[in-house]
């Protein structure tokens, strides 16, 4: 008790969260700069995005136009590329790289990682807290409803949700061609 009070007194949980803020923004401007890339972002928290590679080799693109929110963790070893305009809540989680379990040498799965890239199209908004899995390709358009789990390729225009994520309906065709061509981006 006299450690907490302690604590308390001297406000060094205060302290410990402006040094941690610190340091996550120094982790993600080293990011950037291993990127060699400017990328967006958007606080809505206190964790900064991170953006890792398994294998060490980063296999990262993102448009310009398009940025990211807090809590994001991206695994790009296998890939991961999003297009003009992307949008995302809080807690994205993209992974482009699975273990080997359908034919292991060890259980649960051996040491072998099997890479399949994620691309993200342009004009794609995504909820909080979407889990997108390797090999997804997500079409032009696509709006993903919050707390998704993407399992597969999604169709341009499309709404989606659920665990895994489907169809629900789709977009106005005519209305979002309508506004891309008027060049009415958010």
């Amino acid at each position: 008790m006299f450690l907490v009070r302690a604590v308390l007194f001297l406000k060094i949980d205060l302290l410990y969260r402006k040094i941690k803020t610190i340091l996550d923004l120094a982790l993600w401007e080293r990011t950037k700069k291993k990127l060699n890339m400017s990328v967006n972002y958007v606080q809505q928290g206190h964790n900064y995005p991170l953006i890792v590679a398994s294998n060490g080799i980063f296999n990262f693109s993102i448009d310009r136009t398009s940025h990211l929110k807090s809590d994001t963790f991206i695994e790009c070893s296998g890939g991961v590329f999003i297009g003009k305009y992307f949008h995302t809540g809080r807690n994205l989680t993209i992974f482009s790289s699975n273990h080997n379990y359908n034919r292991p040498s060890s259980l649960p799965y051996d040491s072998l990682d099997i890479h399949k890239p994620v691309v993200i199209k342009d004009f794609v908004w995504c909820g909080a807290n979407v889990t997108i899995l390797p090999g997804v390709c997500i079409e032009e358009g696509v709006v993903i409803g919050a707390g998704s789990v993407v399992t597969r390729n999604i169709p341009k225009y499309a709404v989606i949700g659920g665990n895994p994520a489907s169809v629900i309906k789709y977009r106005d065709q005519d209305a979002f061609e309508k506004l891309k061509k008027e060049n009415k981006f958010n």
